[in-house]
């Protein structure tokens, strides 16, 4: 038996369902008819999604929290307990190594994070169109060990103009799609180059 992995939570499902047993998420179609059209928005996304892109599929947002983490506490120890024991080299040595781990985990956090949002919008927010996929490629500007991933570039339209977007996962994407295929697309209307696949390749 053939199965699909759902893109919102990872549950793997038969080939030929239309929606997510575990997390209720509708599934990419395969071939050049793009499945049911998306929902008005806002949508409601599927449990679970928010934290996968923010959380489990972000390791630099998980990074910069915990360098924060650090930094504070740091900070916290020990700028009170040199300025109480007099001690100005812990203040500063300390202090000053807590606030470079707090400013680089908050950096970290907040880049990750708006990043993350972006992703998310287009899914609760964005408005409904029909695309094109125009190229399926390797993207060999990134690797993770030894891999690169899929790209998947379309285009759509929106307020008569002729937009692009790209879409990357590290499944086999030709098994889904080809050039040509009509795929929805949502998009924000104030800014539709944040746009996004409907559903999302995973």
């Amino acid at each position: 038996m053939d199965f699909i992995t759902c893109p919102w939570c990872g549950q793997r499902n038969p080939a030929d369902a239309l929606e997510c047993r575990s997390c209720g998420g509708p599934l990419p179609v395969s071939g050049s008819d793009p499945g049911p059209e998306p929902p008005p928005p806002p949508r409601q996304l599927p449990k679970g999604y928010k934290n996968r892109v923010l959380w489990k599929n972000a390791p630099g947002n998980v990074i910069g929290l915990v360098f924060a983490v650090i930094g504070i506490s740091l900070l916290c120890v020990f700028a009170p307990v040199g300025l109480i024991s007099g001690l100005l080299p812990m203040l500063c040595i300390g202090g000053g190594i807590g606030v470079i781990f707090a400013l680089i985990g908050g950096g970290l956090l907040y880049t990750g994070v708006r990043n993350g949002l972006r992703k998310i919008r287009p899914y609760e927010l964005g408005r409904a169109a029909v695309g094109e996929i125009t190229e399926i490629y390797r993207d060999t500007s990134m690797e993770v060990n030894g891999r690169n991933p899929w790209a998947v570039r379309y285009q759509f339209e929106a307020d008569g103009q002729l937009y692009e977007g790209k879409a990357s996962t590290w499944k086999y994407a030709p098994n889904l799609h080809k050039s040509g295929d009509r795929v929805h697309v949502l998009y924000l209307a104030e800014d539709p180059e944040q746009n996004a696949l409907y559903p999302p390749l995973g």
